[in-house]
């Protein structure tokens, strides 16, 4: 998976020049403080999640685009404090819109060259709420440290110890869960049924995670007093994945969106597309079963997605009602960034949005909207749209699709 993101971010080099300097406005309408027992349990409150919770955008995570993610909205609406591991712009990988429209100046690259960069160069580390880690899934958010580079290192420190241990270690009052992602999003990216995490090790793992998690709430001595605990979306019907014009696929076959055409070792046949369904249905009822057990939240981020996928959404404005204006699940629909894979700064309002409701109807709490519509008008994704693919399906997707084939 990492390799087909750095191919992707590699072509987006090459089709686009570096003339400007990019910078995003992450300021919002504030919200009105909420009643005082929200507050105090949203005292402290961490995420933790995979690249969908850190702000990954596009291909890319950085500081212009991670105060839009959604655990950030969530918390401006509780009022509380959130502070998360910002990565120098243009970050680590590198978001296609920023290469296409222009927004990167040359010396820029060197913070992608060398790794990433850390804005506060880990001196924060002590106070940082938002813990996911984009490419962690189900065990490595437990195990791995930030030994393992990348990522690991830029959000846990050079030595940092694992992702759901230094959250739980800021003693938090409220936590937020969202993972489990990457125990299948390979299977979509990669077109390999193998990347599928097998239920019986995913269940384990989600055992282990959610007793963990209960050993620290109140009634156990710990801090917690609230979990909202999300489930997964369809991984086989996002963006990223489009139909299949090859005439020797079977009917209903799809591919990655930026191939001129699949091979055999590049798509998803419609039994393909059933066998990760079904897993996806297992791995929800792990989530399910372990959310209403425990009395926690239960975010369903795939009815959401879903209703989105079949009917669009009119975005929410700050009072819960619906605007006039409609984002969909398509590519450049509104949902997804130009990744198709990871949501838009206004898609993460509405994963913010559909959090919050749960949060809300399971603890009585009175959190207030994040305005998805104010979020689209600052959106440059939405404002300006720009579409890779009348680039990548000519001989540059030709030659991608190679690439790809070779290393899958």
């Amino acid at each position: 998976m990492k390799k087909l993101f750095i191919m992707i971010t590699a072509l987006s080099m090459v089709i686009a020049g570096s003339n400007g300097v990019f910078a995003m406005s992450s300021n919002s309408t504030p919200a009105p403080p909420p009643p005082a027992a929200d507050a105090k349990m949203f005292d402290r409150y961490v995420s933790i999640g995979d690249s969908l919770t850190q702000g990954f955008m596009g291909v890319g995570v950085d500081q212009t685009r991670q105060p839009w993610a959604y655990p950030n909205r969530i918390a401006q609406k509780m009022g509380t404090d959130f502070n998360q591991a910002l990565l120098k712009f243009p970050g680590f990988y590198v978001n296609i819109e920023d290469i296409a429209k222009g927004n990167i100046r040359w010396y820029q690259y060197y913070y992608v060259i060398t790794g990433g960069k850390r804005v506060d160069n880990y001196d924060d580390q002590e106070i940082l709420n938002n813990f996911a880690i984009t490419g962690s899934d189900i065990s490595t958010a437990q195990y791995s440290t930030g030994e393992e580079g990348g990522f690991y290192k830029l959000v846990l420190g050079k030595k940092g110890r694992p992702m759901v241990d230094q959250a739980l270690d800021r003693k938090p009052t409220f936590a937020t869960i969202f993972l489990g992602n990457n125990d299948l999003l390979g299977a979509a990216l990669r077109c390999n049924l193998d990347e599928l995490t097998p239920t019986k090790i995913f269940k384990a793992d989600y055992a282990r995670l959610v007793s963990r998690v209960r050993s620290e709430l109140k009634e156990n001595g710990g801090s917690i007093q609230g979990i909202a605990m999300a489930n997964l979306p369809d991984v086989s019907c996002i963006a990223f994945l489009d139909a299949d014009p090859n005439p020797d696929s079977p009917a209903g076959t799809v591919k990655p969106f930026f191939l001129y055409q699949s091979t055999e070792t590049l798509r998803l046949t419609p039994a393909d597309i059933e066998k990760i369904q079904e897993r996806h249905a297992e791995f929800n009822n792990v989530i399910k079963e372990a959310a209403l057990s425990n009395g926690w939240a239960l975010v369903d981020v795939n009815e959401t997605f879903t209703d989105i996928k079949e009917n669009g959404r009119g975005l929410l404005r700050a009072d819960g009602s619906a605007s006039s204006r409609v984002i969909d699940a398509e590519y450049l629909g509104g949902l997804f960034s130009l990744d198709g894979v990871h949501p838009s700064v206004t898609g993460a309002s509405v994963a913010a949005n559909t959090f919050i409701e749960a949060i809300n109807e399971d603890y009585g709490t009175q959190i207030g909207y994040v305005d998805e519509y104010n979020t689209s008008e600052q959106d440059t994704l939405y404002i300006a749209p720009y579409d890779p693919r009348t680039i990548v399906n000519s001989w540059i997707g030709k030659g991608l699709y190679f690439l790809v084939d070779l290393f899958a």
